[in-house]
């Protein structure tokens, strides 16, 4: 999928991206050999914009709302990451 969306231009021109937190992950029966975060972090790597993994968005018990369309800063270090909606 990360291939798909880098291949098809859907990465390049991005200001952010945030990942939600993933559960019940199962690999294929020829594992990828990287973790889904792996993975997401090895697609984007050529780009500068900031991404935020674990955001508590998702598929979880914790899962905030984000409002699509609305402006949030989103900041990223190695210490934290700041959402301001």
């Amino acid at each position: 999928m990360m291939m798909n969306l880098k291949r098809n231009g859907k990465l390049a021109h991005l200001a952010a991206l945030i990942v939600g937190g993933m559960n019940k992950m199962n690999d294929n029966t020829i594992p990828f050999g990287k973790t889904a975060e792996e993975i997401i972090a090895e697609a984007v790597s050529g780009y500068s914009y900031p991404v935020c993994f674990g955001f508590p968005a998702g598929h979880l018990d914790n899962n905030l709302a984000l409002i699509l369309g609305h402006n949030i800063r989103l900041a990223v270090d190695e210490q934290q990451t700041t959402v301001e909606f």
